[in-house]
């Protein structure tokens, strides 16, 4: 799917939408205010509109308390952005947690969580708001997504998306898990796949997770997995599975 960048200027009403949603915001030096950077560092940012469709998205889920943080570190040109409700565990969790940044010149965007509460999952809820961060991360130019998927079946989620496994030790462990708990010929394509890749690619940091999503037994392995991985969104091929993903119905 075609994504086109929106340019977009963050105004004064936005940060006063921001704080209406129920946000503090904190880290602002003093000569300075949200929207003063937000169009130096983010530009084309419309972060009160990603923060609404999140309200929107994940308020109905909890009957819980919910903090509602936006902090800016000024010395790694950092935004951290939260909603999370006061679960004591992570079947009642209603969370949306992210972290954009600048890193040698370009724009980096860490996805920590996003979590909603057990009852609530599988129902494709949280795919309006990926769609959302998509727009708002071409906008930006934003040239990275990274993840540790973990949590909630992360790890079966972000391979489904098209992320990739940038730590060959982390795959290792995976690969392991599927050889305890699956049958001869299942094993087989699976270890076919991380042949071939690490053949072609000794030291390489791209494992394409989603070719083992998508072979038969994998999903319940991954659902259970931890690894760390990353999504190029200006490689064609994973910015594709993504989006792909991201907007299928």
């Amino acid at each position: 799917m075609q994504i086109v960048p929106h340019p977009y200027s963050f105004l004064i009403p936005d940060r006063q939408h921001i704080e209406a949603l129920g946000y503090v915001v904190e880290g602002i030096p003093p000569d300075q205010s949200l929207e003063s950077f937000m169009p130096v560092l983010f530009p084309n940012f419309d972060l009160a509109g990603l923060l609404e469709k999140v309200d929107e998205i994940f308020t109905p889920t909890t009957s819980l308390p919910v903090k509602r943080r936006i902090r800016y570190n000024l010395n790694t040109e950092s935004l951290h952005f939260i909603f999370q409700n006061a679960a004591e565990n992570e079947d009642d969790a209603a969370v949306f947690d992210r972290v954009v940044l600048r890193q040698g010149g370009e724009i980096i965007v860490k996805h920590l969580y996003c979590l909603v509460p057990l009852p609530y999952q599988g129902k494709g809820l949280i795919k309006p708001i990926f769609q959302a961060s998509l727009q708002q991360y071409v906008n930006m130019g934003v040239r990275k997504i990274m993840v540790h998927a973990g949590l909630g079946g992360g790890g079966y989620t972000w391979a489904r998306h098209g992320f990739v496994a940038i730590d060959k030790a982390d795959v290792e462990v995976i690969l392991e898990a599927a050889r305890k708990k699956l049958f001869p010929n299942e094993i087989l394509p699976i270890e076919r796949v991380f042949s071939k890749y690490y053949q072609d690619h000794p030291a390489g940091t791209n494992f394409p997770m989603i070719a083992w999503a998508l072979l038969p037994g994998m999903k319940e392995i991954l659902r259970g997995s931890d690894w760390r991985g990353e999504l190029d969104l200006h490689n064609p091929e994973q910015f594709r599975n993504f989006s792909n993903y991201v907007f299928r119905s």
